[in-house]
């Protein structure tokens, strides 16, 4: 199967735990932990057309932050999600005819994403600090997919004539592709105490092949 191409929009709905901010002008860390919503949509051969272009699963990831400043900070975070699949569908051709006939096979991708970006927060010592963010990625997606038997029926079904077999089923193996790619996002924090707070946002990523 070819390599790839992702848009990934993750919704991340979670609770981070860090050092909050002070007036004081001091670097700390900050470390998170997040679950949320996983939507992708894979890049297709030309010759296939997907039934379901996008898939959801699960998103849970863990980072690590450093504040330079008040405002701006570094993090490192890596994301894993469940495997999702969805249905494409590719064309074969029906022996001693020349036609070509359509058929569908289950395809099944698994994400895996380290992320470095740099990440500015307003409204300084608020409960609430609004952010955004940008920076690079590398990403694992692990792949496969597995084709049933595919038969075409003769057009009257009270005759003699038997199905004909076009493919027979098939499995591949796991393929894993590794790219590199850039993501973005924003959203904010909502403070609970001193020491903990609620990050709701949303982060887009998007990676090409490497060749």
């Amino acid at each position: 199967m070819r390599t790839i191409t992702g848009i990934f929009a993750i919704l991340l709905i979670g609770a981070t735990f860090a050092g909050a901010q002070t007036t004081v002008s001091v670097p700390k860390w900050d470390f998170s932990v997040n679950a949320g919503l996983f939507n992708a949509k894979p890049e297709e051969r030309e010759a296939q057309n997907s039934y379901d272009q996008w898939y959801s699963e699960g998103r849970y990831a863990i980072g690590l932050g450093y504040y330079w400043t008040e405002n701006f900070k570094t993090e490192v975070e890596f994301t894993h999600t469940p495997e999702g699949s969805r249905y494409v569908q590719d064309f074969v051709n029906i022996p001693g005819t020349g036609q070509v006939y359509p058929y569908s096979f289950e395809s099944y991708h698994r994400i895996q994403q380290t992320s470095v970006r740099a990440v500015w927060q307003f409204l300084d010592n608020s409960w609430v600090h609004p952010y955004v963010n940008g920076g690079l990625l590398v990403e694992a997606e692990r792949h496969r997919y597995h084709v049933p038997q595919q038969f075409r029926f003769p057009p009257d079904p009270r005759g003699t004539t038997p199905p004909v077999l076009l493919r027979p089923e098939f499995r591949s193996g796991e393929i894993t592709d590794y790219r590199g790619g850039v993501t973005v996002g924003g959203g904010a924090k909502f403070y609970v105490s001193a020491n903990a707070y609620i990050n709701t946002g949303m982060q887009v990523t998007y990676a090409k092949p490497a060749t």
